[in-house]
């Protein structure tokens, strides 16, 4: 009955404990039989050696008994890191190289940053430790400490990313979750003129796109603009977070978390829409790709239908935005949501420009 209300309330309060946490006991379980197998060779440990493997062996019980409440997750994951490198410094040496390698292989797997180095520097140490003139090679006197020390920064470097990915996990859904409502908060906005045109034209049987206000037509492609480059922007940058999340630093996701941060970052892509909208406006550019700006409406127009049933030839009202506003839509998002575009086209401006120039003086 005790321990039934004891893990109640432990539910209820969100404590943890780590009899719950199945993949900590796990880890628990491997240090215990490693300190088990190191036990039964302690013969020829010193004095210093047999207190670390005390002390590794009381600690890692008294991580595993500890009641709810008394480590939170990280921290309890932080001491379970710390008795396994506690175990390196007892491996005996004729097991360092082989440990070594297979940490290296498990730093890869985890996509630790420094294992190229790490790997690199076992190259370095294995070539000065061992001599290589008998066979098998056999370990150098007083080369053991480096190969310790190496191993002990493998361990390291795997640990501290491991505890990163833990500590960044609820930063990046902090971050993701505010991008998200950003994102469809800027799509309700490009969105909101055209179904507010679809509801009043729906209401009113007989009206067509010329009952629509000419006030709101008036603005329709400005704003269109702005609120597609404010879509651009926040898509791009989610998708930027969910790609490279496991790259960025705890800092850039701090800062990707602020909602200054998410703010300016829609600032940017309407400034990066309206460089484009005038852009295209000036006329430098002309083509089937580009927007015809005196056809930036919306056009009503009809789709045949047949009707079985009676057999004759129907139509249904169909009400979409110009080619041309859609196009102005299209480049106004793609300036939103790639960082290089906008930049691009103001070098390519300039570059004309300056050749138009140099034209001139001639």
């Amino acid at each position: 009955m005790w321990e039934w209300l004891t893990e109640w309330f432990r539910r209820k309060s969100n404590m943890y404990w780590i009899k719950t946490d199945t993949i900590l006991l796990n880890y628990l379980s491997m240090i215990d039989v490693r300190a088990r197998w190191l036990r039964s060779r302690e013969a020829g440990f010193d004095q210093a050696e047999k207190d670390i493997l005390d002390e590794a062996i009381k600690r890692r019980s008294e991580l595993e008994n500890s009641a709810p409440g008394i480590y939170t997750d990280a921290a309890a994951w932080t001491e379970v890191y710390r008795l396994e490198r506690l175990m390196a410094l007892l491996e005996p040496s004729q097991n360092l190289l082989g440990e070594i390698r297979l940490r290296l292989d498990e730093a890869l797997a985890e996509r630790v940053s420094a294992e190229p180095r790490l790997r690199a520097a076992l190259a370095i140490a294995e070539a000065n430790a061992f001599d290589r003139s008998k066979t098998p090679p056999e370990l150098k006197p007083g080369e053991e400490p480096a190969l310790r020390a190496l191993l002990l920064e493998i361990l390291e470097e795997t640990h501290w990313t491991n505890q990163r990915k833990f500590y960044a996990r609820p930063i990046q859904k902090a971050a993701t979750r505010r991008i998200v409502w950003a994102g469809l908060l800027s799509f309700v906005l490009f969105m909101l003129p055209y179904v507010w045109i679809y509801i009043d034209i729906y209401i009113h049987d007989t009206a067509t796109v010329r009952d629509v206000p000419g006030e709101l037509l008036i603005g329709l492609p400005f704003y269109t603009a702005l609120t597609a480059g404010l879509f651009g922007a926040y898509f791009s940058r989610l998708l930027y977070i969910q790609k490279y999340a496991g790259s960025m630093s705890v800092g850039e996701l701090k800062t990707a978390r602020e909602f200054t941060s998410i703010f300016l970052r829609g600032v940017v892509g309407m400034c990066g829409a309206l460089v484009v909208f005038f852009f295209l406006r000036s006329g430098i550019v002309e083509g089937s790709l580009f927007p015809e700006f005196a056809a930036l409406n919306v056009r009503e127009g009809k789709v045949p239908l047949f009707d079985v049933g009676s057999g004759r030839d129907v139509s249904v009202r169909q009400i979409l935005p110009s080619q041309a506003l859609a196009l102005l839509a299209i480049w106004c998002f793609l300036a939103g949501f790639s960082e290089r575009l906008v930049p691009s086209i103001l070098s390519s401006t300039e570059q004309t420009l300056g050749n138009a120039a140099k034209g001139t003086k001639k």
